[in-house]
This record gives C-alpha cells, structure tokens and sequence, in this order.
C-alpha cells in the first residue's frame, strides 16, 4: 500500500477510534497514565478506623503496623490525601450510656496523634481546607463519630462535638436503638426515627455535621433522608443487589439519598460485596460465640457503683481487642485462614461491579469509597491501606473517564462535606 494512502486510513480508522470511545464513554489510559490520575486526583476514604487501636493498644499509627490492613503510613504510601476518620464507638458502651464517655475519650485520643505529627497531618473542618491541607503535602483528617453521640440525642452534647471539630455523625448508635432512631440490627422500636430524632436532624443540618444514615433500619434511613435539608451519605455499605444483608443499601435508599445529593461510600468487606461470602459467614458463626456475649455477666448494682463497672468494662473491652478483633495476628495469616477454612475471598473487581451498579442507578456523583479497613480476615484478597491505587486501576479498567474516576475517588465526598450545613 502506497504511504500516503495508508497514511489515510490511519487517520481515518483514529477518526473511528475517537468517535467510538466519545459515543460510548469509554476511555483507555496506560499504567503510566493510571498511576498518574491516582497521584494527582484527591483521594478520600469515607470510612477509616485507627484512633480505636491507638487507644486501646497504644501503637504509632504513622509506623507501618505489621497486624490490621490500616494506618497512616501504609496510606500514604497507598496515595491516600484524605481520611474520615470514624473514632468507634462500641457498642457495650451504649449500655447505661457510656457512649458519651467512650466519645470522648476517643476525640481526645484523636487530638493527642494530631498534635504529635503537625508535619504529616492537620484536622480539616470543610471542603476548602482538605484542598489546602492536600496541596500543602499534608494528610487531611475529617474527624467523625461511628456509633452515635448521645442515647438520648441530647442536642448540647450534639453542639459540644461540633465545637471539637466532628464534621460528620453517624445518626445511631451502630447496632443499638436508641431513644430517636431504629439500628437495623437492633430493635425496631420506632418504625424509623422520632420526632425528637427529626430535631436532631435539624441541628446537625444547622450546624453543618453531614449526617451518616450507615446502621440505621431501612425505613429509619428513608425517614432521615426525607427530613434532611441537606445531602446526607452512607459512608460504608456495599449494595443489596449483591449481598442480602441488613447492612446493604437497598435500591429505594441509595436512589432516595441520591435525589438528595448525598452519596454511598462502598465498603471493602466481603459480607457487603459478595452473597456467597455472606453466607459462609452466616454459616461459620451459627458454630461461633456470638459478638460480646461475654459481656452478658457484666451487670452493674443498681446503687452504690462508684466506677467498678467501667473500670471492669475497660479491662474486659481491651483485652477482647486483640482477643476478638484479630490484631494479635498479621493480616495476610487472618486471609489465610479464611481460605483454608474455605471462605470465598472478595476482589477489587466485585468493589468495582457495586460501584458500577450505583453507577448505572443513580449516576457518578454519589458514589464514593468507604472501605472501613480494619483486622483483614474477610476483606478483599490482598488488600490493605497501600492498595488504593488498585482501586483506580480497576476504574480505569472499566474505561471511566478521568473525570468521572475523580469524582468516585474523592470529589464527591467533598462536594457532600460542604453541602452538609443548611438552615432550610
């Protein structure tokens, strides 16, 4: 063939090539490329959990931890910018209303690691601080409660968080009802939320605290949502199209928070991703102590306690921390052992296939990380906090757009963090 004539037909067949992948929104980047996006796009996991291994094992989370799948250091090494960080509040706590209490000491944990490493990590109180903190080199740290901030939803203990800087709070108190909201996997006390718990949606909406529906009932998520001027997230959830679990956002939630703006923070661990993985643990802990029934004969006096049923709690609640919680062992063994017992292991590619799914429902601009990484026995297969970039590979992979890759990283999150403050 002639060179000015094949030089045609590799225009022409480019000219195919770019129409092609403009009518199908498909993009292919190299690695070099992938690599690139992920360093320059902001990144932000909506769900991470370390202050909890600070304060009960006193580890340097800015230390490479050779138990657990997260810290600081790995993350940044994983390319990680921004981290919502949820101090946990456990759920014995919630027992005669230690929740406060257990906050707080959480919160002050939190701020003795930030004023221990100024030069890798500063507190962000919007939008527009993560974006300087970043540019700035630094780990920006969105401070958050899991498990609620009051039984009772006591609105000065809700003002008093604020003042110490949480930006976001989930509405129940993780698996326990309490006196304004049902947890999904607590008693059905209320049928959703009280009108007292709708207050407490007003404030956090007045305030500017984005509200974290993870945890709460079906119907009490539904409820909050409607009540909310303001978008309001699902910080850790996999999608029920994929695992039949209370956890799991149904399709009516994630296309009723979506029309609010909010967004789904995908969660990394099996049970949430993958049906198969739901029912072997099902299976494996009908043979198993359910979690905390060693607490059953921790029963406080009705009077004269003067702190023994803390004190006891404490002791009992550190000890099961590494007992229970599986930091005792590496990681990479805990995976193991989930493969040699013959439990299904979850990939990136089954995160991908619910970001997807939340893709084709409601759109790109609801849909975020929030892997809420802890222990490793039933987390996706080799993964830990360096292993974000997988995640923009995969993306990639399936021939998103940068932009729209950017936006499940880490822009939809900030766009949901400055849109939390509403007065309507």
């Amino acid at each position: 063939m002639p060179q000015a004539s094949r030089k045609r037909l590799e225009l022409v067949l480019g000219g195919v090539l770019v129409v092609g992948l403009l009518l199908t929104g498909r993009y292919f980047l190299g690695a070099q490329s992938t690599a690139a996006l992920h360093d320059d796009a902001i990144v932000v996991d909506g769900h991470v959990h370390i202050t909890n291994r600070v304060y009960w094992e006193g580890i340097d989370p800015w230390e490479v931890q050779t138990t657990g799948l997260w810290d600081y250091a790995r993350a940044k090494q994983g390319g990680l910018d921004v981290v919502i960080e949820q101090v946990y509040i456990e759920d014995p706590y919630n027992n005669y209303n230690y929740a406060v209490k257990q906050a707080v000491r959480l919160v002050e944990t939190f701020y003795r690691v930030l004023e221990a490493n100024p030069e890798r990590m500063e507190l962000a109180l919007s939008g527009a601080d993560v974006r300087r903190i970043v540019e700035g080199g630094k780990t920006a740290v969105v401070l958050a409660l899991e498990g609620g901030f009051d039984m009772e939803g006591d609105l000065d203990v809700l003002r008093l968080f604020y003042r110490l800087g949480v930006r976001k709070v989930q509405f129940s108190n993780h698996n326990t009802t309490n006196a304004f909201v049902d947890a999904g996997l607590g008693d059905q006390a209320w049928g959703g939320i009280t009108d007292h718990g709708r207050a407490v949606v007003r404030e956090m909406n007045r305030l500017g605290i984005l509200i974290d529906v993870s945890h709460a009932s079906d119907a009490a998520q539904l409820a909050i949502i409607e009540a909310s001027a303001a978008p309001v997230v699902a910080s850790h959830h996999g999608l029920r199209q994929f695992s039949n679990h209370t956890r799991t956002l149904s399709d009516a939630v994630l296309t009723a928070m979506a029309a609010k703006g909010g967004l789904v923070g995908i969660h990394g661990q099996n049970p949430y991703l993958s049906q198969a993985s739901r029912d072997w643990q099902i299976a494996q802990r009908r043979s198993s102590t359910p979690d905390f029934d060693w607490l059953q004969d921790l029963i406080r006096s009705p009077s004269r306690d003067y702190g023994q049923y803390i004190e006891r709690l404490d002791t009992e609640m550190r000890e099961n921390w590494t007992r229970g919680s599986g930091f005792a062992v590496p990681w990479r063994e805990l995976q193991q052992q989930t493969v040699d017992a013959g439990g299904p292991l979850s990939t990136v590619e089954d995160w991908v296939n619910h970001v997807e799914y939340g893709l084709d429902l409601v759109g790109e601009d609801y849909i975020g990380i929030g892997l809420d990484l802890w222990a490793g026995k039933v987390y996706m297969r080799d993964f830990d906090a360096t292993s974000y970039p997988r995640l923009t590979g995969a993306l990639v992979d399936r021939g998103y757009a940068p932009e729209r890759i950017r936006k499940i990283l880490g822009e939809n999150w900030l766009r949901v963090l400055d849109a939390a403050k509403s007065t309507q």
